[in-house]
């Protein structure tokens, strides 16, 4: 009875599977593969076997080291080793190319590359032979004071375009919660909601004597009403706001470097009248996300501008300058520029070698997340916004990948295209993203409709119509790292119900962050009886467990 009992329920299970394999016939799984050495490769086969058990078609595959080593015959063996393993599982390779939103691949070979953000006009002052921003820019903070909860929220005066550091003392202690929540500036418009959120990269917090110090880096950008807003939601005192100059300046044609006297009559030549200007640390140090040398704090201060022995600036002179700097968002994300053109020279070889190594049938590119664009001049001239570069740069990206790989099926995330969600414009009451200069609205102009759309984070259902009403065909891509049934089925709840009656809903995708594959199994089993437990209902417009904000 037993035996009879057990052979029903594998029957059950098999016709379970088999008819969530008719409605969806695809079956992703998203893994973060590394062949740049043997155990890399046994984790990654690994992976693929567990795909292959709960009935996986295709894996999509961010691993990159076609990019730096081609040729290397150690690497191509282990390529060789997992494509033999994926076809013995009969499992499809998708790889991952561009590296836009995350571009350390591309920063490594042209750290001046990085996407800039502008400052304007910012005084130096010259002393002897060496010119440094001016001290005076320092935004005074005396006046401020903790409010009741022992945080703060106020308002002060601050310079536009203008790279500072902010600084100050944890009264309490070392800060517990996630750093991007410990500190927040806002700028553009008070009468707006503070629509810009300019501290962006993580602030760390270090021990410095018997005090931790907490602090990180931020361009006021616009600051159209002359004011910002400083948050910062933990106890804390000694707050000191100061100007760091040129720190991580990138120089290229698009982001140039402008020397003028005070009034802005006379022009100043590189060569001429000061030496050579760039910052030898850009992309590498000081590196304010690590934990500095117990007892010293990193030195946020970009480099002297040094006058050549004929130079026509005088000791004393107040000099203005402009230029473009990078900026790490968070503690890990360097963003590469959208307007350069050199760019697509990167990505040629990127989708070249990846077509190269991998004869795959088809390339995923990895538009996603571009947190800053749309400060530096176009190559034209003309003004665009982040959406109209986004549209034109997606079509250049999409007929690289075609003129190599004719015959591939394309691939992309939705974030970057879909007006509900990163391609939001203006008017929907929402934030500046990021550091993004303008919105993304538009972007979709220039997606290709074959494109498939591997779309994650639905909101609601508009986000999978908007995709279905331009003909794209849609992988579901679900998880996201929640650690209980109840989210995963809340997570599956939430697509079953937001894709219902759409067209063109190829498959679900377990899409995990962390590389955590031991859900993997439960995900799947779930998602294959859903018929016995999902239950539409209007809970599903709400937050689920591992879903972003």
């Amino acid at each position: 009875m037993k035996r009879i009992l057990t052979l029903a329920m594998l029957m059950l299970a098999a016709i379970s599977t088999a008819q969530a394999a008719e409605k969806y016939p695809q079956r992703w799984n998203y893994v973060g593969a590394s062949l740049n050495n043997d155990a890399g490769l046994t984790k990654f086969i690994d992976v693929l076997k567990q795909s292959k058990e709960v009935g996986c078609t295709h894996i999509l595959m961010p691993e990159g080291g076609w990019y730096n080593t081609p040729d290397n015959p150690a690497y191509l063996a282990r390529v060789a080793k997992a494509k033999a393993a994926a076809k013995e599982l009969n499992l499809t390779l998708i790889p991952c190319v561009y590296s836009l939103g995350y571009s350390g691949r591309y920063l490594g070979a042209d750290p001046n590359l990085a996407a800039g953000l502008p400052v304007k006009q910012v005084p130096f002052v010259v002393a002897g032979k060496t010119a440094q921003v001016d001290p005076s820019l320092a935004i005074d903070c005396s006046a401020v004071k903790p409010n009741e909860d022992g945080n703060i929220d106020v308002e002060l005066k601050a310079r536009p375009y203008t790279h500072y550091s902010i600084r100050f003392t944890l009264t309490k202690g070392q800060y517990k919660g996630d750093a991007d929540e410990m500190l927040r500036i806002s700028t553009c418009k008070k009468s707006d909601g503070w629509k810009r959120w300019v501290t962006r990269t993580h602030p760390i917090s270090y021990k410095e004597g018997n005090k931790f110090i907490a602090q990180t880096t931020f361009n006021t950008l616009e600051l159209d009403d002359g004011v910002m807003r400083l948050q910062i939601m933990a106890p804390c005192a000694d707050i000191k706001i100061e100007p760091i100059g040129a720190m991580n300046m990138v120089r290229r044609e698009l982001t140039p470097l402008v020397v003028t006297s005070e009034d802005g009559k006379t022009v100043y030549a590189e060569g001429k009248d000061y030496k050579p200007f760039h910052d030898p640390n850009l992309m590498t140090a000081p590196d304010w996300t690590d934990q500095p040398t117990p007892g010293a704090a990193p030195k946020l201060l970009g480099p002297a501008m040094e006058l050549t022995d004929n130079s026509s600036i005088k000791n004393g002179q107040k000099l203005l300058l402009s230029y473009f700097h990078a900026y790490r968002i968070y503690g890990d994300q360097d963003e590469i520029s959208m307007e350069d053109p050199k760019v697509f020279d990167l990505m040629e070889r990127d989708a070249a070698n990846c077509v190269k190594v991998w004869g795959a049938p088809g390339y995923f590119m990895n538009y996603d997340e571009i947190r800053i664009c749309g400060w530096e001049p176009t190559p034209s001239g003309k003004p665009m916004t982040p959406g109209e570069i986004l549209a034109e740069h997606v079509k250049k990206g999409y007929d690289l990948l075609k003129k190599h790989a004719p015959q591939a099926t394309i691939y992309t995330w939705s974030d970057m295209f879909s007006p509900f969600e990163n391609a939001y414009g203006p008017g929907q009451g929402k934030r500046y993203y990021y550091l993004v200069h303008d919105y993304w609205n538009g972007a979709d102009k220039g997606l290709p409709t074959d494109t498939t759309i591997m779309i994650w984070a639905a909101q609601n259902s508009d986000d999978i119509k908007f995709f279905a009403d331009r003909g794209q065909q849609q992988v579901l891509c679900g998880y996201y790292d929640t650690k209980t049934d109840a989210g995963m089925k809340q997570n599956i709840t939430r697509w079953l119900q937001f894709s219902s009656g759409q067209k063109g809903i190829l498959g679900f995708m377990y899409t995990t962050w962390g590389h955590d594959y031991a859900r993997l199994k439960p995900y799947f089993k779930l998602l294959d009886t859903a018929d016995t437990w999902y239950k539409p209902t209007g809970s599903a417009q709400q937050k689920a467990e591992g879903m972003p904000q």
